[in-house]
């Protein structure tokens, strides 16, 4: 089982490379934490929207089939525009890793529908009527912006299933963990709440590179479950 170490050390390793993709989220969530103090500037706004595209491109969202595929970075902008407003304040500095307000919670689920509608809306308008599946996107849209919440991406599950299942927890797999819902984000709170090992997450302090901005402990999760989630190189021996 890897250690809050690993996760500072890998941290660290992307941070001494000249160009590594480890710095993409770097560079959206810092600029994202600068850019929302002058939402009316429409040429930031652009930037905006350009940081937030790459981060998706370098993180693997706009391979293969994926309708990202298809659009310039535009398609970003209204997005951009809804994590910025005003009405989700609250969700920039708030950090549920230490405490768990429902009404923050539902404020960041009615945010997540939001993103999916302007999401589905934006593919009809280039005739696209599909059903896509926008809970990783979002999720990756989130971290890399507000930093609230972890992507929920298969490495990421895989990693929970390691976790609860070392721990011989009756949560075991992956059916409580596996969704981005009210109800898996709740039970992700609350086994980061009970392992020792993620209680130390939430004390560790990262800096991003260049700036006084730290990591947040939710990106610290979310890489933790990450790395754990990997098909090797990281288990115990």
């Amino acid at each position: 089982m890897i250690k809050i170490f690993d996760v500072i050390k890998d941290i660290r390793k992307s941070q001494s490379a000249a160009y590594h993709r480890g710095k993409s989220w770097e560079h959206c969530y810092a600029f994202f934490r600068n850019y929302k103090k002058f939402r009316k500037n429409n040429e930031l706004l652009d930037y905006a929207a350009l940081h937030l595209g790459f981060f998706l491109a370098s993180w693997g969202m706009l391979r293969g089939s994926s309708f990202l595929l298809q659009k310039d970075y535009k398609f970003y902008v209204p997005i951009v525009r809804i994590l910025i407003d005003q009405e989700y304040d609250r969700l920039w500095n708030f950090n549920f890793s230490k405490e768990l307000e429902k009404s923050n919670l539902d404020f960041l689920f009615d945010l997540k529908e939001k993103l999916k509608t302007i999401i589905t809306n934006n593919n009809k308008i280039d005739g696209d009527h599909k059903k896509h599946e926008t809970n990783l996107l979002i999720t990756k849209i989130i971290m890399a912006t507000m930093g609230c919440v972890p992507a929920y991406d298969r490495y990421f599950k895989d990693g929970i299933k390691k976790k609860t299942e070392k721990v011989g927890s009756k949560e075991s797999g992956k059916k409580k963990f596996n969704n981005f819902n009210k109800d898996s984000f709740k039970n992700l709170l609350d086994l980061s709440k009970k392992d020792e090992e993620l209680k130390k997450v939430y004390k560790e302090s990262c800096r991003i590179q260049g700036t006084n901005i730290n990591y947040p402990s939710m990106k610290l999760l979310d890489l933790y479950f990450w790395l754990l989630g990997q098909p090797s190189g990281w288990e115990e021996k």
